[in-house]
Parts: structure tokens; sequence; C-alpha cells
């Protein structure tokens, strides 16, 4: 890599839109890479918080929900469900839920019978890792590599 990119900063703020996300058809997701330095030391500090009970079937339960507040609150940005169909499809009087922080959190951090925070959880973090994965490339590129 040019030496003089190294400290170059990438602006991760804005993120990125991204579809055609396992699970969730139909369903456009504005996700941060999961290399955003905030989701990373959330995401650490709770892998802390939770420690031993990540050894039973109850903590890795609970620690999945709470895995949600950091996708939350630091990779999702925002979400379009106007083509999303089925149980996925998350609505408000019948019609496609816009986003706001408050839901994203609520349906992020669930535990629910049918499994839509799980399903959720999961194409949120995918996401993110896309957008992890154009980031590098796009640093691959500019090293000339």
């Amino acid at each position: 890599m040019e030496i003089g990119h190294v400290s170059k900063k990438v602006d991760m703020n804005d993120g990125e839109w991204v579809d055609d996300i396992p699970d969730l058809d139909g369903v456009r997701l504005k996700v941060r890479s999961t290399k955003f330095k905030p989701f990373e030391v959330a995401s650490s500090a709770l892998i802390r918080r939770f420690g031993k009970r990540l050894r039973t079937d109850e903590g890795v339960i609970a620690f999945r929900a709470a895995s949600g507040g950091p996708l939350a609150d630091h990779i999702l940005i925002d979400w379009d469900m106007t083509k999303a169909e089925g149980s996925i499809a998350l609505t408000k009087e019948g019609k496609p839920l816009p986003y706001s922080r408050e839901d994203a959190r609520f349906v992020l951090t669930v535990d629910d019978d049918y499994g839509i925070g799980q399903i959720y959880r999961q194409g949120v973090e995918w996401a993110g890792d896309r957008v992890a994965e154009q980031i590098a490339a796009r640093a691959e590129q500019v090293a000339g590599n």
C-alpha cells in the first residue's frame, strides 16, 4: 500500500444500501461496516459482560438478543420494507414500517417465538460484513494490489 494512504481515514458514517440479503427477501438495509470501531467496542463490551454465561444455552440465547443492541446502535442506519413480503415484512397499520432507531432496536433485540429478531440480526450482520468486504476491496484497489 502506498505509505501516504495508510493513515487516510475511511468514512463509515454514511453506510451503504445492501440488497439480496439471505432470508430477508425484498428488504433493503442501509448499514455500516461491521469493522466500524464503535460497533467493535460495544460488541467486545457485551461479550465481556456475558462472560461465563455464554457457556450455557440460556446465556447464548440471551446474548443473541442482546447482540442486537450494538447492531441497532452502530450498524443499521435505515431500511426499506416496500418490497418485503411474508412474515419478514414489518408493517404498521398495513403499510411498510418506516425506519426509526426505536423500532430497529426493538426488532434487533427481540427474542420472539417467530424468529424474526434472529433473522434480522443475522441479516444486518451479513449486510455489514458485505460492506466491510467492499471497503477492504476498495483499499486494495487504492493500494494497487
